[in-house]
């Protein structure tokens, strides 16, 4: 035990491995935690059931959810940051349930998060002590965990992977020998992949870090390395980004124009906290605990004492986190005057979302006071004695004193209410699940931000995709629609004796990247067989020519295509197949992420 102790200074390994034993820890309530009693859960379930039937009627690009919306396709992959679908579909190939893969990612975004924390905070202090200590308080910051237990807002937990491995990356370019500058393009890769919101204000934090460290600029290739970084974000990430901005312009979709989906400056000043809330277990909005625990609160108060003794090469580090800090934690209250910013800088729609960078840049704060107000107990008991037996008491105390305060911390963090939402719950089987996403009017189909606009036009009180049926309509003109036949994201029919200027609206709602292709019969021969079985077939067409036709969204937000000729008869395939531009965005990220690869390959080597 007295070994144990007395590594938990200096080792590694069993730094890694408390790691992983506090993470378990902080996870304990993902146990019995009821996905669905959760304000997104949800949500993140069904497209992570949505991403794996994709991969079994292997379609591509993978955007389209073709069970969802009533049946009529879900596209939320073009707007929403992928990586919280792939991350828990990793764990389907284990055979788990969808419920046991999203808590398992959930865990793994503690576990990722304390050492990313950790590897920061060691490149800052070279001091393990901080390092630990700085990612056993990452564990256990309330906001964090109450975005697990309470929200499940998947996005914003798992970005907490990529705040340390941000910061870790500017530090080691602008103050280390900027070798492990790729850790800024790894973490902003994440970041945009994750929650746009989280990474639109890292990158205003980023930014003023910077900015505190201007003079670093001037070193020699700082500014390559940083449009290096740029470049392979940019590059990186095209696959979700390009598409996502061809239907921004290409479309109308609830998630760019909607009110609902904008936040005004007036809608973030009235989700600001009161101070007071910030020492109370739920708050005023929504349900949310903003408590952040007596422990940080503690922590933060020994700067008083600790701070004269932190070092001159972490101290400008403290400073710039203690201002960021401040400053997210006037974000989160009404002190700051949301009232008069930019509509750019409302769009994380809560003011207390904030609390997820206050409490980042707290627990830099809280590690660095703790470890210098233990060194100062400690100093104080040695009286700057020579005899080896006081030193080693001193050693003693210090040990004691760094594995004390790591059990305080982590006892009293548990203690916080996360609004937890305990209740058992049914594991579906795939085919439950499609019974009940086919529901219509179901909380199991969709949420609507990411649908055309008009398609949620109301009429008759319900949505246009309630009422409308699994079928081709006939808008305009004249025409018979026969042999109609649905499958998934692919649908063939016949149609007969139609006028020019038809408008046919086809049962998927409307996003880029459908191909619909006609095949117009002239001059045909149909010859009738009729066996045994008195099976009719057509045995013989002479004449066949094929077109694609341009798709167009109804005046419901369906897909919809113009027919402009007087034909007697044709066959009309669609088909979802992508857009061109997102198969080259594909290819592109593809190319940059291997190119990425073999540039962090050479880095490495030169160290060698």
């Amino acid at each position: 035990m007295k070994k144990f102790i007395e590594n938990i200074r200096k080792d590694k390994i069993i730094h890694y491995i408390i790691i992983i034993a506090v993470s378990l820890i902080a996870a304990i309530p993902l146990i019995n935690l009821r996905i669905y009693g959760t304000d997104d859960g949800y949500v993140h379930m069904l497209r992570i059931f949505g991403m794996g039937q994709i991969l079994k009627e292997q379609n591509f690009p993978p955007f389209i959810y073709s069970k969802f919306a009533n049946g009529f396709g879900y596209a939320i992959n073009l707007f929403y940051s992928p990586i919280v679908t792939y991350g828990p579909l990793f764990f389907r190939i284990f055979g788990l349930h969808y419920y046991t893969c999203l808590k398992l990612f959930a865990y793994s975004t503690i576990l990722i998060s304390c050492f990313t924390m950790y590897n920061f905070l060691y490149e800052v202090s070279k001091k393990r002590e901080i390092a630990i200590l700085g990612a056993v308080i990452y564990a256990f910051i309330p906001y964090r965990l109450e975005t697990i237990f309470n929200r499940f807002a998947i996005g914003e937990f798992t970005a907490y992977i990529f705040f340390p491995m941000l910061f870790h990356g500017l530090f080691n370019l602008l103050k280390g020998d900027g070798k492990k500058h790729y850790y800024i393009a790894i973490a902003a890769i994440g970041l945009i992949l994750t929650h746009t919101i989280s990474t639109e204000y890292s990158a205003i934090f980023a930014l003023l870090y910077i900015i505190f460290n201007f003079k670093q600029l001037k070193n020699k290739g700082v500014i390559r390395k940083i449009v290096i970084n740029v470049i392979f974000i940019l590059a990186i990430t095209t696959f979700f980004t390009v598409p996502l901005m061809e239907h921004k312009i290409l479309g109308n979709y609830v998630i760019f124009n909607s009110t609902s989906m904008k936040s005004l400056p007036s809608d973030v000043q009235n989700s600001t906290i009161k101070i007071s809330q910030l020492f109370k277990d739920i708050g005023e909005v929504n349900g949310v605990s903003f408590k952040i625990g007596i422990p940080l609160i503690i922590l933060t108060l020994l700067g008083i004492v600790s701070y004269k003794k932190v070092e001159k090469n972490i101290r400008s580090e403290y400073i710039t986190f203690a201002v960021i800090a401040m400053i997210s934690l006037a974000m989160v209250t009404k002190l700051f005057p949301w009232i008069i910013m930019p509509n750019i800088l409302t769009t994380l729609q809560f003011a207390w979302r904030m609390l997820a960078f206050f409490e980042f840049a707290l627990s830099i704060i809280c590690a660095i006071n703790l470890y210098y107000f233990v060194d100062i107990i400690c100093k104080k008991s040695n009286k700057n004695s020579k005899n080896t037996k006081v030193h080693t008491k001193t050693e003693n105390l210090y040990n004691m004193l760094l594995l004390f305060a790591i059990i305080v911390i982590i006892i009293s963090m548990m203690k916080i209410d996360y609004n937890y939402s305990y209740e058992k719950e049914k594991f579906l089987t795939d085919e439950e699940y499609e019974t009940k996403i086919n529901e219509k009017n179901s909380i199991w189909s969709i949420n609507r931000e990411y649908l055309p606009e008009k398609v949620d036009v109301k009429e008759l009180g319900k949505s246009y995709l309630d009422y409308r049926e699994d079928k081709v309509y006939v808008l305009e003109g004249n025409a018979t629609i026969i042999n109609e036949k649905k499958k998934d994201l692919q649908l063939e029919f016949d149609i007969e004796n139609y006028k020019a200027n038809t408008i046919l609206e086809l049962p998927y709602v409307y996003y880029l990247g459908y191909k619909v292709t006609i095949e117009q019969k002239d001059n045909e021969i149909k010859t009738k067989m009729t066996n045994t079985y008195n099976e009719t077939r057509i045995v013989k067409i002479d004449k066949k020519s094929t077109e694609n036709i341009r798709t167009l969204e109804s005046n419901n937000g369906m897909l919809a295509i113009k027919l402009d000729e007087n034909i007697e008869s044709a066959h009309i395939t669609v088909k979802y197949t992508g857009t061109t531009i997102e198969k080259v965005a594909y290819v592109i990220s593809a190319i940059s992420i291997i190119t990425f690869i073999g540039y962090v390959i050479y880095i490495k080597k030169q160290d060698i």
